[in-house]
């Protein structure tokens, strides 16, 4: 199974059989077979069939809707949910119960903690000139993380959220030393993002938090109702909680692409202080994520399997 990206001006798709035929200014271009996706993800001026909708969700097959200027999901079509209502039932005890909420807190800090001092520590090792402004921030992350392991019966939601606050801005300041001064990224800023660095990790949250929606959304949970994000409206919660560890994941492919080359200057263009991906530079970030992101989906699925039968636990002991 594998993900369609349809990320073109003037595109149509209609339904053809057990196929998505693809339309460019009216003229057919080609066609997709049904049974080869798992994914489409769409991105600019778009059109598509009702019919197209009955089919993707008959099939499971997600349908992500990105906006065109500031590739954030604007629509998505997570396919079937599990049926099992008693696991909701047991999510939404557990949320309204911050003791129930707080171990589960702790083991999502502890974990994306974890991840950004590996990240960082590799960096280390594959940049010695810049051993001596890691330093500091992989100090303070490993500081942390002891603070975390000690502490864990005497915390709080408010105290696992100052300490993941505290190990993101050492992160940071870190994280941002890996990248060249021409592309001006001196930390994490997301609307709109100012330079390359910012507008990746932006694209890249959106892709890796509908795939987290779609493993709430396939085990049968309530993607709105978090353990450590709270309630907020128009915001999947959970699927932020299970995004969280693997953002390092994510950040160190965004490194890789620039390290590498991938992704170039001439990749990006600034909109009165927002910086825009272009076509080539999106077909590469596209390509780069599908050759690494089974694992994630992988490990997000196991997150969501987890959490479904600790929520059926919690509602079969109320």
């Amino acid at each position: 199974m594998s993900s369609l990206y349809l990320d073109r001006k003037n595109l149509g798709i209609k339904l053809d059989g057990q196929a998505l035929a693809l339309y460019e200014d009216g003229a057919r271009k080609g066609s997709v077979p049904l049974h080869l996706l798992d994914r489409v993800v769409l991105r600019g001026n778009v059109q598509l069939e009702s019919r197209v909708l009955g089919a993707l969700s008959e099939r499971n097959i997600g349908l992500l809707v990105l906006s065109g200027r500031n590739t954030e999901a604007t629509a998505m079509l997570a396919g079937r949910s599990h049926s099992d209502g008693a696991r909701r039932l047991g999510q939404y005890r557990v949320s309204l119960d911050s003791d129930l909420r707080t171990p589960l807190a702790r083991w999502l800090v502890l974990v994306k903690v974890r991840a950004q001092l590996r990240l960082l520590k590799r960096a280390m090792a594959e940049r010695p000139d810049l051993r001596y402004p890691l330093t500091g921030a992989v100090r303070s992350l490993s500081n942390i993380v002891g603070q975390l392991r000690e502490d864990q019966f005497a915390m709080s939601l408010d105290s696992l959220r100052g300490y993941e606050g505290a190990a993101a801005a050492a992160y940071f300041a870190g994280f941002s030393q890996l990248f060249a001064p021409t592309l001006n990224f001196t930390g994490r800023k997301k609307r709109p993002p100012p330079d390359p660095v910012n507008a990746c990790l932006s694209l890249g949250y959106t892709l890796l938090h509908y795939d987290a929606v779609r493993a709430c959304h396939i085990v049968g949970l309530d993607s709105m109702l978090g353990f450590f994000h709270d309630v907020s409206f128009g915001r999947e919660s959970l699927a932020c909680d299970l995004m969280e560890p693997l953002r390092p994941l994510m950040d160190g492919w965004v490194w890789q692409l620039f390290r590498e080359r991938e992704l170039r200057p001439e990749h990006f263009s600034d909109d009165n202080g927002r910086c825009l991906m272009n076509k080539t530079g999106r077909q590469r970030f596209y390509a780069f994520y599908e050759s690494r992101v089974a694992g994630a989906r992988r490990l997000l699925r196991r997150y969501g399997h987890a959490l479904s039968k600790r929520y059926q636990l919690a509602y079969e002991a109320s």
